[in-house]
């Protein structure tokens, strides 16, 4: 609950900067070594996942954890696709100006920063209490926030909205009771999406 309230908070504070004109801006490319990294890490990151999900399946608590990760992943990506093609907002590195909105672009939200929030929530949520470093896992996000920007992908509002998507998936994936897309029962194993009538 300690981490709802602090995602909360520094959402409060980092939504008055956006109420001032010059919080979308674009910043100077840099895709060169630290900063580079934003494309590689999502990906190891759900390889790792996927593996460790598919090794631990879903009675294990770590396990159970890594299909939420995914299932939060999958649902974070949906979302951010769908957002992207309702806005169409232009990217950085094809305009200077953070209003072109409606024009095809696919900036908004940032996926690659709204799925890594969404895989790391329910590893943070799940194991918070008894192992308070898991709360590192949040500078893979925050990697991706200032890779993405950097790299002239995304605006500032862009990766924001991105981090919030992906949070909220993984706190609602979190707090299902059954894995969405996999699921191991005493007599039947469930892939895909379930849902009861």
């Amino acid at each position: 609950m300690d981490t709802i309230k602090l995602i909360i908070t520094l959402f409060m504070l980092l939504s008055a900067n956006i109420l001032q004109a010059d919080f979308d801006h674009k910043v100077p490319l840099d895709e060169d070594g630290f900063w580079g990294a934003h494309y590689d890490i999502p990906k190891y990151t759900l390889f790792a996942l996927v593996g460790m999900a598919a090794y631990e399946g879903t009675e294990s608590r770590i396990g159970k954890t890594a299909w939420q990760s995914l299932d939060a992943g999958l649902m974070s990506q949906i979302i951010t696709e769908g957002v992207k093609r309702a806005t169409g907002r232009k990217r950085p590195r094809s305009t200077d100006s953070p209003n072109k909105w409606f024009q095809g672009g696919q900036s908004f939200p940032s996926g690659h920063v709204s799925g890594m929030t969404a895989m790391v929530t329910p590893f943070v949520l799940e194991y918070e209490e008894e192992y308070p470093l898991v709360h590192l896992l949040w500078t893979l996000p925050l990697h991706q926030m200032g890779g993405r920007v950097k790299a002239q992908a995304h605006w500032q509002s862009d990766v924001l909205v991105g981090a919030l998507v992906g949070f909220a998936s993984g706190y609602w994936a979190h707090k299902r009771k059954d894995p969405l897309l996999l699921y191991f029962d005493t007599d039947k194993v469930v892939v895909g999406l379930k849902h009861r009538f």
